[in-house]
């Protein structure tokens, strides 16, 4: 099982590099600023960048620190991050192909390790938590942000059938406390936690993916079915021509 979503990951994001590249809450959204302010990266820093998609966190990072290697699955999102620091004029960045989960770098490699909109793909989420861990400097910093959903189990089952329902690749999204609880058994002292919320336009976000005219509408109608815990967390609202909804992203940072 976990293979299988990881060749559905490079699958799904293989045609979807530009898309990603060019996705407003990815390149800009507000998660990416948040981090910068609150690990305020020093230019003697070595950085990891794990899930970097696009390389939207390496190259807001790279300006600010010494070395930063971008990693993903997916070599096309890993062009697309070469392609960016190259216009950009960026000469400390590099990228690498590695799985989150068996990271090919030595203990105690890096200052800093970010991982941001990419945690809801990993298969093993705590032994992802442990690699951030293992390939820090002691005293090192981690930065990290993904979504997170509502605490109860139905509800939040509910979700990720939502999001597995627009991105086969998807793998779970998790209440806030179990990812601060995974975190802290692999070690971490957490620092700052700050949670977001963004609004999304229905066919936009579907189409990032490439959703088929079907799946759009059961996407639509599970909206119109939501359990109770999610209709505050969604708030769906809908228009003449289409339906904006909110998620939640958290960003958390934490030391060794």
């Amino acid at each position: 099982m976990p293979e299988d979503i990881k060749a559905k990951v490079q699958a799904q994001f293989g045609a979807s590099s530009e898309a990603y590249a060019t996705s407003s809450v990815h390149a800009k959204g507000e998660s990416l600023a948040v981090l910068l302010e609150l690990i305020d990266p020093q230019p003697d820093w070595t950085m990891l960048d794990v899930g970097t998609g696009a390389g939207h966190t390496a190259l807001t990072f790279a300006p600010h620190v010494a070395q930063v290697l971008a990693t993903d699955l997916t070599g096309a999102m890993l062009n697309k991050t070469a392609e960016l620091a190259r216009q950009r004029g960026l000469t400390n960045v590099e990228t690498r192909i590695a799985d989150a989960e068996a990271l090919p770098f030595d203990q105690a490699s890096f200052d800093l390790v970010t991982c941001r909109l990419a945690f809801h793909h990993f298969p093993d989420s705590h032994r992802a938590c442990r690699e951030f861990a293992r390939v820090l400097k002691p005293g090192g910093m981690l930065g990290f942000s993904d979504n997170f959903t509502v605490p109860d189990a139905a509800a939040a089952e509910y979700y990720n059938a939502y999001e597995k329902l627009r991105d086969p690749s998807h793998h779970w999204v998790y209440p806030l406390p179990q990812l601060q609880a995974m975190l802290a058994e692999a070690g971490f002292q957490i620092i700052a936690v700050r949670p977001l919320r963004k609004e999304f336009e229905f066919h936009n976000w579907a189409d990032r993916m490439r959703v088929s005219a079907e799946d759009k509408a059961r996407l639509q109608a599970m909206m119109h079915q939501l359990p109770t815990p999610l209709r505050p967390f969604f708030t769906p609202r809908w228009t003449d021509e289409t339906m904006y909804f909110s998620l939640h992203e958290v960003v958390l940072t934490a030391r060794l």
